[in-house]
């Protein structure tokens, strides 16, 4: 199973983050190789973005379903529409003793079915980057 967890610190107010990671329309065109979304009911979103997996590239979509949240945190699991992948992750926000916030994001993925031996090698090295680089443009985002 493949893991990704990332920790930015970020200079903002942390009423602002919370409110940022709630709102899934401002995150949502910040995942590396986004092409859509759409949102099939209030608390479940799809995904479609453009996956660089090594020598193979393909549009993935999955459905982020949303399970119980508070201000600090947005918990979800993912279910793969497109391939045969699940997951599941969340943000949360923490205020520092410096008053800077810390926004951490994680993600798991894990490919089943036919492909899965070839796909959970390349998870393991795609997921870390995904959420690295979602968390840091969170922070960006969230910031302005």
């Amino acid at each position: 199973m493949a893991t990704g967890v990332y920790r930015e610190n970020i200079q903002i107010e942390k009423a602002k983050l919370q409110e940022f990671i709630q709102n899934k329309e401002e995150w949502a065109v910040l995942i590396p190789g986004y092409l859509h979304h759409e949102f099939p009911s209030e608390r479940n979103m799809i995904w479609v973005f453009q996956g660089d997996f090594g020598i193979i590239q393909k549009a993935v979509k999955v459905e982020l379903k949303c399970k119980e949240s508070n201000p600090n945190q947005v918990l979800f699991d993912l279910v793969g529409l497109s391939d045969p992948l699940n997951g599941d992750g969340y943000f949360e926000v923490t205020q520092n003793q410096d008053g800077t916030c810390q926004l951490e994001g994680n993600l798991t993925m894990k490919a089943s079915g036919f492909l899965a031996g070839m796909m959970n090698p390349i998870l393991e090295k795609f997921v870390p980057q995904l959420v690295e680089q979602l968390v840091q443009e969170m922070g960006i985002k969230a910031s302005i």
